[in-house]
């Protein structure tokens, strides 16, 4: 009996390791479908243990503590990539955990920064507006809109926001043209029933 036991034990302590290694990304990308983010993390790490020189498990390891709300181990970790690998996902990814944090001051200088190069980057112009919008710098929040509606004169989106910002920065005679023009195009809009009777 004993020895049945043992031979029992010994068999599970060969085996676990080997199911252990057959966890792999797609795994991963499971449980983060169903907001298991935990475990796909979990899977993640064993990864990123198995090769650290690989830097999108170091930005996907950052989404998943983002997703978590745990934002400062999610910079720790975006940054880590960066020094595998300097790119725009991880560097936005930061950006997006600053804005989390509250740290706009931070944010906005970062956006800001990534701008220089990728000054046509809607992606990062949004979050330059949101954090200077945050900060009540309403006059530059709608200078970056302002360069989103250029590349993407329909997006009545930013449009709205372009509306909201300029009122704010006391740029009413640009704020009611901006505001025509949404009215036009796009009626249901939220900010339209907001400005009715101030912009019109």
């Amino acid at each position: 009996m004993n020895i049945r036991i043992s031979i029992l034990t010994l068999a599970l302590i060969i085996t676990l390791p080997m199911l252990a290694q057959t966890r792999d990304i797609a795994q991963s990308y499971a449980l983060e479908g169903q907001a298991n983010y935990v475990g796909s993390l979990e899977i993640m790490r064993e990864l990123a243990a198995t090769d650290a020189a690989e830097p999108f498990y170091q930005v996907r390891i950052a989404w998943l503590e983002y997703l978590l709300g745990r934002y400062e181990r999610a910079i720790s970790s975006y940054r880590k990539a960066i020094s595998l690998r300097d790119n725009l996902d991880a560097r936005i990814g930061i950006i997006n955990c600053r804005l989390a944090l509250g740290d706009y001051r931070l944010a906005l200088n970062a956006a800001d920064s990534l701008l220089v190069e990728h000054s046509h980057n809607t992606q990062v112009l949004t979050k330059a507006a949101y954090a200077a919008y945050m900060l009540k710098e309403y006059s530059q929040a709608a200078d970056y809109y302002t360069r989103i509606i250029q590349l993407y004169p329909w997006d009545m989106e930013i449009r709205g926001y372009l509306v909201n910002n300029l009122y704010l920065a006391g740029k009413v005679k640009e704020a009611k043209a901006e505001y025509k023009l949404l009215k036009k195009y796009y009626p249901l809009s939220g900010i339209v029933a907001q400005y009715k009777g101030v912009l019109e």
